[in-house]
């Protein structure tokens, strides 16, 4: 498998693990409360935005591995797309209020970092499309 077959499904992998990290509250938490609506609509557009972003770049990568588009124009679009997944989870996670991260139930602890996972689950994105762009260019 060379780097044009890698990259996208990496970069479809990042953008999975990206929405499970977003869903995990949903799941896991046994009585969130109103503090889980108020937690996800922080920020400038919160965390809808970057699942928005996420499902989008899983179908702009699917349509690079699978040829139906342009494989330049593909990398493109995911390049400057995934840029702005990470910017918009970095904006949300920084939007946060640690007081809300605080009042959920003991026995969801883990959320203090939950942020921190789905930015980190989204850094992985971009790192897959500049590996897709430069496998396109060179070839």
């Amino acid at each position: 498998m060379d780097l044009a077959d890698a990259a996208p499904t990496a970069g479809i992998a990042g953008c999975l693990a990206t929405l499970l990290a977003l869903a995990a509250p949903y799941a896991l938490i046994s009585d969130p409360g109103t503090g889980l609506s108020v937690y996800y609509a922080s920020g400038p557009v919160g965390a809808g935005g970057v699942g928005f972003l996420a499902v989008l770049l899983v179908v702009v990568f699917l349509s690079g591995k699978r040829g139906r588009t342009a494989p330049d124009t593909v990398a493109g679009v995911a390049l400057v797309a995934s840029l702005g997944l990470v910017a918009l989870a970095l904006l949300w996670a920084l939007a946060v209020d640690p007081e809300n991260v605080f009042s959920f139930p003991a026995d969801a602890e883990w959320m203090t970092s939950h942020r921190w996972v789905v930015l980190a689950c989204a850094a992985v994105v971009p790192l897959s499309a500049a590996a897709y762009a430069r496998a396109v260019l060179r070839s």
